[in-house]
């Protein structure tokens, strides 16, 4: 979603959790407003045992201007920057970026939730 906004709501699904590593399944985390005018939108996690607590605030200039919307070119830009495995190093000890590819937006209004029978 080059060029585009991310909403208060809006969630982002990692192809893995950040947390685990490589090959764990996916993590959502959903664009908040953490009610800082100095700064821009968080990511709080939603999906799996650190649901609830906040991964990220970014920085005001994440924001879409005149908007308080998390611009995704910025995010896709500084994404390494953000979005790094807690423990997997690559050879020089640097932490490795989640992958980009297999990411996605699920958006605030285009969600609906499914009853599965039992």
């Amino acid at each position: 979603m080059p060029d585009a906004s991310l909403w208060a709501g809006d969630i982002l699904r990692l192809s893995d959790n950040y947390d685990l590593g490589p090959g764990s399944g996916p993590v959502d985390l959903m664009v908040y407003e953490p009610h800082d005018g100095g700064r821009g939108l968080g990511l709080m996690v939603v999906s799996g045992y650190k649901a609830g607590l906040t991964l990220s605030v970014f920085p005001a200039e994440s924001l879409r201007p005149g908007q308080r919307s998390l611009e995704t070119s910025w995010l896709l830009a500084h994404w390494n920057e953000w979005f790094c495995y807690t423990y997997e190093r690559d050879n020089e000890g640097k932490l490795l970026p989640v992958p980009v590819e297999g990411a996605i937006v699920l958006t605030w209004n285009e969600r609906e939730i499914i009853a599965k029978d039992k």
